[in-house]
């Protein structure tokens, strides 16, 4: 019997879907040969050695299907519409399915289409639209609308940097095949039904109520900060900001990541356990919390990683068996592959698991190679694993960093031992702020005065390490 299944099902998963990139076999022989290698897997019964290998092969081949299978688009896909009658003016029946973004003086979206519309005819489609209108448009997730603009193929340009995917391939692997241009509101008209998940609507009308507190309690750059690392929302961050913290090797700590899910299971968990809630009637209130915190910062992967395990860690507790991470890791990978297999050549997706998986396998092997364990001094022994964590993150995700962004940032590992914990403090500090703006306003002041207090120093300090010479290289 193969030990941690998962994981060898999540690497030959995986290569299936390189192959399938690389060479494109045919999508009808790879469906054959998926029904053969099942019908042999259940046939294989006690003959363990079979069943293993016609497991692995199974798991190939289904990775390189779905691959294949998600190139695939219907007739009715609005990707076949760029040049009906080389009329390039098209009206569009959808609804919005993300949460509208306001910046360079227009509004951006992704529509889902239902209907597309010409002089004489109407026809049936589907597929999503990155949406352009110029204007500050109130636009929510799930309203119905129908749209007038310039329909075209997304723009092919290559983006800087030898690693780097054309935006047209980028908007791709998000599912977006076509652009509308729509030049003013007056092209728009809001139809009374309204579409959409119920329970998504809900997390971003939350998302939007606790980004207004931020603003109105913060700071506009302060909270700029603050809208990134507890909402994902990284839009108004300082360009300035943003690239000093890129050279240090911090950025990961404006994007919603694993370590903001840890930190909201960790402050619903100790808040809990304050109220006096018990320990499995908690930990079930806890798991649609993080559900609805994963759809608030937009289900990115790192966050449907960290959020899947987290169900997966909890759900061990409760049936008392001890989770593996190995296997946890994996799943949370199977999972967003089985949805967008493309995701594989995310750098995002990329960068997240090798930055877990590297923690997970090289730190303890570390940590035992220089005896860590026979420090006496606490602080020593603290500050010594706070490096170690982060010089191991760094070597999992250095190779990734140098091909896709050309740059090398060695003071990565001393800038996270401090920065990381400051960000989980003001992580804390926001969502605390924004308790308080419900439930007890009197402290709203305090909260927001330490958070002012802690992004000034973040920002500081980081500044100060970037300073250093050598800190950051770019590549040639």
């Amino acid at each position: 019997m193969i030990k941690r299944p998962l994981v060898w099902c999540g690497i030959a998963f995986s290569s299936g879907i390189i192959v399938a990139s690389l060479i494109k076999p045919d999508f009808f022989l790879l469906y054959l040969l998926t029904g053969l290698v099942l019908v042999l897997q259940l046939l294989a019964k006690r003959r363990i050695l079979i069943k293993d290998i016609s497991l692995l092969f199974l798991s190939f081949l289904i990775g390189a299907l779905l691959y294949r299978n998600s190139l695939i688009l219907p007739k009715s896909h609005i990707s076949h519409f760029y040049s009906y009658k080389n009329n390039p003016v098209y009206m569009l029946k959808g609804f919005v399915n993300s949460q509208p973004e306001f910046k360079d003086n227009r509004t951006t979206f992704v529509f889902a289409t239902e209907e597309i519309f010409f002089t004489r005819l109407k026809l049936n489609c589907c597929g999503n639209v990155l949406v352009f209108i110029k204007g500050r448009h109130d636009f929510d997730y799930g309203d119905q609308l129908l749209l007038q603009g310039a329909l075209y193929r997304p723009f092919n340009r290559s983006a800087s940097g030898s690693g780097q995917r054309s935006y047209g391939s980028y908007l791709a692997s998000q599912g977006i095949y076509a652009v509308i241009q729509v030049k003013t509101k007056a092209h728009v008209l809001l139809l009374p039904r309204n579409r959409g998940w119920p329970i998504q609507r809900f997390a971003l009308c939350l998302k939007k109520k606790i980004e207004t507190i931020i603003y109105r309690r913060l700071s506009p750059v302060c909270a700029s900060i603050v809208c990134a690392m507890v909402l994902g929302e990284k839009r108004n961050i300082s360009p300035v900001i943003y690239k000093s913290m890129m050279r240090s090797g911090t950025v990961h700590i404006l994007v919603v990541s694993g370590f903001n899910v840890g930190i909201v299971v960790f402050f619903l968990v100790s808040l809990l356990k304050l109220l006096r809630i018990p320990r499995k009637p908690r930990f079930f209130i806890v798991l649609p919390l993080i559900i609805i915190y994963c759809l608030i910062t937009g289900a990115s992967n790192p966050v449907v990683r960290a959020t899947i395990m987290a169900i997966i860690f909890i759900f061990a507790y409760l049936v008392k068996r001890e989770a593996d991470i190995y296997n946890s890791c994996c799943f949370a990978a199977l999972f967003i592959l089985a949805i967008k297999p493309a995701q594989l050549f995310d750098v995002g997706f990329q960068l997240s698991f090798a930055s877990v998986i590297a923690i997970v396998w090289l730190y303890p092997k570390i940590k035992t190679f220089l005896h860590v364990e026979k420090l006496k001094i606490k602080l020593l022994k603290f500050l010594v694993d706070g490096c170690l964590v982060s010089f191991s993150a760094w070597l999992g995700t250095a190779g990734f960093i140098a091909y896709y962004f050309k740059m090398v940032s060695p003071i990565t590992v001393l800038a996270n031992v401090f920065i990381v914990p400051l960000a989980s403090l003001i992580n804390l500090c926001g969502f605390c702020l924004v308790i308080a703006e419900f439930g007890a306003g009197y402290l709203v002041l305090n909260f927001a005065s330490a958070t002012e207090t802690l992004v000034k120093l973040l920002v500081c300090f980081n500044n100060f390490l970037v300073s250093f010479p050598q800190a950051y290289f770019y590549l040639p």
